[in-house]
């Protein structure tokens, strides 16, 4: 799971390359300075890639599921401060949405 979570965080990191200063570079894999202070995401592009990827996880996985609240989008100690934390976050998010709807069937 987390090679395609992996996929769509990144198409949906390379979407926003055209709205920002410089494209996003993703050459430090999972050290990947994202939403940080020297972060590469502006809170808007962060707040479109976040709902872009619900709608891609829904539709490749079939698990509606919110990923941020006004806590998570706080800059010091984000699950979006790099690449790694973002994917192992929304790995954790889908695994337990994954859950729930398995106990509730």
């Amino acid at each position: 799971m987390q090679d395609q979570l992996n996929a769509m965080l990144t198409e949906a990191i390379k979407s926003q390359d055209p709205y920002l200063e410089h494209p996003v570079d993703l050459s430090l894999g999972r050290d990947a300075k994202l939403y940080a202070e020297a972060g590469q995401l502006d809170s808007l592009s962060l707040v479109t890639i976040i709902a872009d990827l619900e709608e891609a996880i829904f539709k490749s996985l079939g698990v509606r599921l919110q990923l941020a609240n006004e806590r998570d989008l706080a800059v010091e100690n984000s699950p979006f401060n790099t690449f790694g934390r973002m994917i192992d976050y929304i790995e954790e998010r889908v695994r337990e949405a994954l859950q729930k709807a398995t106990e509730a069937a």
